[in-house]
């Protein structure tokens, strides 16, 4: 430090190099406050730091709830959302991740409405089959509370998928704070509501209920805050002709057709291949086991809701626009993914040393076994958090139908090591540890290719 001083000031005087000084540091606070003040930043810390006090919430209600239940109350309500995950991307077809990509208003509105068109539709099927089948289903996944709690199973899928289009559009528009508030507001309301119903009835009934209603009330509230944009065009599409309207959802439909034949599957699989543990937990070793999973499941995907799930909601229309306007989309990617991978280190890595400590201590000496599905689980997540930019930008480069494919073997490797540690090593930490590994190398892999093949544009979204 000493050489470059003294040679710095034989070559400007003292004077000048304390100015260089001073005009360093200026430098350095004017680009710190041009970093807080650009749209992106200040689009994701607002979404982060909602989803952080919303997940905190829920943290905090946490240990008072996993005391009233019990694991085998919480495997039921792993195994009753395993299925929703899996039918849920079936119930819009995909077409409610589209909204942020088109150019207008006019057609991201025209895939809002579809995607509604759809969910309603699925649902009104999901509950058809459930009513004819729904002894049939329980006994196949190894629920074993009342069969008749399946009827809430087509209330929560169309919750759940009308509210990925009134997310994306929250999202197209800009909204962030508004996706923060309803984040904190509805895990103060559900965790409140378990809490009171844990004390008078800590039963599966209770937490089933208690997850269908969250999901009304979350929609209840996007709705509050989307409807102003949403209905902004409502004179322009009442003096639209019939004819036209409709010719505009076709033509919305078939030019993002790529979601229903490509992302549908995909999300499909990747939900399937992550309900799998919790179905197979519960047919092979009981409810309990899958209580174990689904909580450590929810602990150690933490940081993927709070920062990932984030980065992803501002990531995408932020990517978007670039390839609007045909920038470079390698430097996004590698920024985005080099900045995860610093941050995830220390969660995740406390995680893996300390989790049937941290579980035993704040859930309670039942949940010691979770720690250790936790430790395993956080060495995957951690790797899922870090291709969260890779995740995102699939849909604007084209390649969700390579991508199909490649979760398709995903899928069949992740439940090939879960069955190899269950059936043949007769051990379930043996089987988590499997998966986890097989978890890592092949999200390992989509980071690469994604980084890879970050400059092929096969589809304009323009």
């Amino acid at each position: 430090m000493v050489a470059p001083m003294r040679e710095r000031q034989a070559r400007f005087g003292p004077a000048q190099s304390k100015d260089l000084g001073r005009g360093s540091l200026a430098n350095a606070v004017r680009s710190i406050r041009n970093l807080r003040s650009h749209p992106f930043m200040r689009g994701l810390a607002v979404v982060v730091g909602g989803t952080a006090a919303a997940q905190a919430i829920t943290f905090a209600f946490s240990p008072v709830i996993t005391r009233l239940y019990g694991p085998e109350v919480f495997g039921v309500q792993g195994i009753f959302l395993s299925i929703v995950g899996i039918v849920t991307p079936f119930a819009s077809l995909g077409y409610g991740g589209s909204i942020v990509l088109p150019a207008s208003d006019g057609e991201a509105r025209a895939l809002f409405r579809l995607s509604m068109i759809i969910s309603a539709a699925m649902s009104a099927l999901s509950a058809i089959v459930v009513g004819i089948f729904h002894a049939e289903i329980a006994d196949a996944i190894g629920f074993t509370a009342a069969s008749s709690l399946l009827f809430l199973l087509p209330i929560v899928v169309l919750m759940t998928a009308i509210a990925q289009p009134f997310h994306h559009w929250l999202a197209r528009k800009k909204q962030f704070a508004s996706l923060s508030r309803i984040s904190i507001a509805e895990a103060v309301l559900v965790g409140t509501g378990k809490s009171a119903a844990g004390v008078v009835a800590a039963t599966a009934p209770v937490l089933l209920a208690s997850v269908a209603i969250s999901g009304g009330l979350k929609v209840w509230l996007m709705w509050r805050s989307a409807r102003s944009t949403l209905l902004s065009s409502e004179a322009c599409d009442r003096a639209e002709p019939a004819a036209e309207a409709e010719a505009s959802l076709r033509s919305a439909a078939y030019r993002f057709r790529d979601f229903p034949l490509f992302r549908a599957p995909l999300d499909w699989l990747n939900a399937a291949s992550y309900g799998i543990p919790s179905l197979m937990l519960a047919s092979l070793l009981g409810p309990a086991a899958a209580g174990f999973y689904v909580l450590a499941f929810r602990v150690v995907s933490l940081p993927i809701t709070i920062i990932a799930a984030a980065v992803g909601t501002v990531f995408l229309p932020r990517i978007a626009e670039a390839s609007h306007r045909s920038e470079p989309l390698r430097p996004l990617l590698l920024k985005g993914t080099a900045a995860l991978a610093a941050f995830g280190i220390v969660p995740f890595g406390i995680m893996m040393v300390f989790g049937p400590w941290i579980f035993s201590f704040v859930f309670g000496a039942d949940w010691a076994p979770a720690g250790e599905y936790a430790r395993w689980l956080a060495l995957w997540f951690y790797f899922i958090f870090i291709g969260a930019p890779s995740t995102q930008a699939f849909p604007i480069l084209g390649l969700q139908g390579h991508f199909l494919a490649y979760e398709v073997v995903v899928t069949i490797l992740r439940t090939a090591s879960l069955a190899v540690g269950v059936l043949l090593l007769r051990d379930e930490m043996a089987a988590i540890a499997l998966f986890a590994i097989v978890g890592v190398l092949v999200n390992v892999a989509q980071i690469l290719w994604c980084i890879l093949s970050c400059d092929r544009r096969l589809r304009s979204t323009a």
